[in-house]
């Protein structure tokens, strides 16, 4: 830490770190020759430092280098006299320091009064450098992914010790100071190494002294010259900022300048990790997409903003940028024209929803239509078991546009995901040139399940967050009603556990004396494991249902329809798991309930599907074919 004047200022800095730092750290103060008694104030307030007294002003740059070349520590904390660091500050940059490539990183610095006044930089053509998000709202979540930077101020830059060194530290060219931190981090950039913006660290940074004086700014512009001179050739590849506050895309430009893949997600919300309805699979897709491309700028359109807040942080982690109402589409598509390299919008709905704006403003985006499952086989599924009338008739009309409507998003796209077998060959059928791939959901298979012997009882696992339209209701409702009467005809002691989150009143009306209504539970790994069987006959639906891959990576089997079974290779084993009539389901339960021998075979199955066909490695393989198949370079692996 660099003293010149502002004493008071500086012992709460100082109290600050000491406040909320983990004692694992020396702190160095560097006296650049104050012209007051800011050393003796501030020594009243410190024991312990090492303390440097320079007899003239070295600069910020000089007596930064000069602590630095002191510091004993693996790492080092260039942080001003005006920096005041909040609760949980360190972990997340020593975290992000910690990641390959990562050579420098800087918290969201906050104003006084709480709002952003940095949340990273961005340097344009002619080496003006302007702040992200300044005076927003920190809580936004445009300020809350991490991503790598142009530079970040140095009033709080974590960098290695002996990085630091090798690379001589600051530029004392740019004594006293401006410009020296962002030297730093091209130079930095230079040896193929980011500057990372980690927002879960944040600092209030005061700003104090003369940096609005007309010597100040000869100063800067002085030293912009000097730092355009040297880095001309990158500056020449960077957007021009001119009025930013008014332009906004001119501020996207630049920060994304650096982000070469640029994908633009769409779905229906920030996807609900523990519910079903696709939600699980788009969180994968998510998560691949940023761990196979680490310096893409990735970003999520959720059309809702429901429940955002509690889904959002694990996204954010990864440097996803999460997009949801309350926004304005028209301008927030209208700032972000001709912007994103690759769309990939998931589901026929939002297909429809997005497809003016889409139009409008990424006209050269190559287009990816992602299935998640074909709703209109879910609506014909569904008019088959309705009662005739207008319901059924509305329904069925309900099908047929939709089945328009996705035949065409499919016809549109570039390319196509699916997640099942039978859904690329219903692609090929209505786009025949248009290549499909084949990407279900990811599970990771439990290594040793519980066996046989130490399961009992029936489980109902799903969710209903379609309310009383939920196929999950009607399945368990005709299990109830049709299904386990003649199941407990021969198995009286056998109860049935039904866990799901959402859950209407209708369904918790089918409690009984062996129908135990257990609701959403946090973590269902336990009922999983303690189960013999998972039983949820769907009389509707479409696509793979994320409930059955997650009862065959736990090593539990299940029986259920031939929508239900719909894109599992089950072979030889269909016969014992899927039925579509009650008394046939009534059997199938009983068999694998009772028969050690079939059991067994079921569960060791589906544990094979789980690591050779649902598993990580595999989707990722998928999706790099995908992907490179619409221009985009695959990963390099060192």
């Amino acid at each position: 830490m660099v003293l010149y004047g502002g004493w008071k200022l500086a012992r709460r800095a100082i109290s600050a770190l000491a406040e909320n730092t983990e004692p694992c750290f020396e702190l160095i103060l560097v006296d650049n020759a104050s012209p007051d008694d800011t050393l003796a104030r501030v020594e009243e307030h410190v024991s312990g430092a090492t303390v440097l007294r320079n007899e003239a002003n070295r600069g910020f740059g000089g007596a930064s280098n000069q602590g630095a070349g002191q510091a004993r520590g693996r790492y080092l904390c260039l942080l001003n006299s005006d920096a005041l660091v909040e609760p949980g500050w360190l972990e997340p940059l020593v975290e992000a320091l910690d990641a390959p490539g990562v050579g420098a990183v800087v918290p969201l610095y906050l104003n006084d009064d709480g709002s952003v006044q940095e949340a990273g930089s961005v340097v344009d053509s002619i080496g003006h450098a302007h702040a992200v998000g300044a005076g927003g709202d920190p809580n936004d979540f445009a300020y809350r992914f991490p991503r790598e930077v142009d530079y970040g101020s140095a009033a709080c830059m974590f960098v290695r010790a002996g990085l630091f060194q090798e690379l001589g530290g600051f530029d004392e060219a740019y004594s006293p100071g401006y410009f020296e931190d962002t030297d730093l981090c091209f130079r930095l950039h230079e040896r193929g190494l980011r500057t990372i913006f980690e927002p879960r660290s944040r600092v209030v940074h005061i700003r104090h002294g003369s940096r609005t004086s007309e010597s100040a700014r000869q100063l800067m512009e002085s030293h912009r010259d000097l730092f355009v001179e040297r880095w001309g050739e990158r500056l020449a590849r960077r957007p021009r900022v001119i009025e930013a506050a008014q332009k906004p895309h001119q501020m996207l430009a630049a920060r994304d300048a650096e982000a070469l893949d640029r994908f633009l997600v769409i779905d229906d919300r920030v996807p609900f990790t523990d519910r079903g309805s696709g939600d699980p699979r788009m969180a994968a897709l998510l998560s691949e997409l940023a761990a196979l491309w680490p310096s893409a700028r990735i970003t999520l359109v959720a059309e809702s903003g429901v429940d955002a807040e509690s889904y959002a942080e694990p996204l954010l982690r990864q440097g996803i940028e999460v997009v949801c109402p309350p926004v304005d589409w028209e301008r927030w598509f209208h700032d972000r024209r001709f912007h994103y390299g690759h769309v990939i919008v998931s589901r026929q709905q939002n297909a429809e929803r997005f497809a003016g704006y889409l139009s409008r403003t990424q006209p050269q985006a190559q287009r990816i239509f992602d299935t998640e499952a074909l709703t209109f086989q879910r609506l014909e599924r569904l008019a088959e078991i309705l009662p005739p009338g207008k319901a059924r008739r509305e329904t069925r009309a309900a099908a047929v546009r939709t089945r328009e409507s996705e035949i065409r998003a499919i016809q549109e796209a570039d390319i196509v995901f699916v997640v099942s077998d039978e859904e690329a060959r219903f692609a090929a059928e209505v786009a025949p040139g248009t290549p499909a791939f084949v990407l279900p959901g990811i599970v990771e298979a439990v290594p040793e399940p519980p066996g046989f012997d130490a399961r009992s009882d029936l489980l109902f696992f799903g969710g209903f967050l379609a309310g009383s339209a939920s196929p999950n209701e009607d399945a368990l409702s005709y299990l109830v009603h049709e299904v386990l009467p003649l199941f407990w005809e021969e198995h009286p002691d056998v109860s049935l556990n039904v866990v799901g989150a959402d859950m209407g009143d209708s369904v918790r009306a089918l409690e009984g004396p062996r129908v135990r209504i257990v609701g959403y539970v946090e973590d269902p790994a336990g009922w999983l494991s303690r189960a013999r069987l998972h039983v949820n006959p769907m009389r509707y639906g479409a696509g793979l249902k994320q409930k059955f891959l997650d009862s065959l990576a736990a090593g539990l089997p299940f029986v259920t329809t031939t929508v239900g079974a719909e894109g599992f290779p089950l072979g030889a084993l269909r016969d014992s798991l899927v039925a579509d009539d009650p008394a046939r389901l009534a059997r199938a339960i009983g068999r694998l309930y009772t028969d050690r021998a079939e059991w067994e075979r079921a569960q060791a199955h589906l544990l094979e599907l789980a690591v050779t066909r649902f598993d990580r490695a595999s989707f990722q393989r998928t999706l790099l074919e995908a992907m490179t198949c619409v221009g985009v370079a695959p990963p390099a692996y060192s």
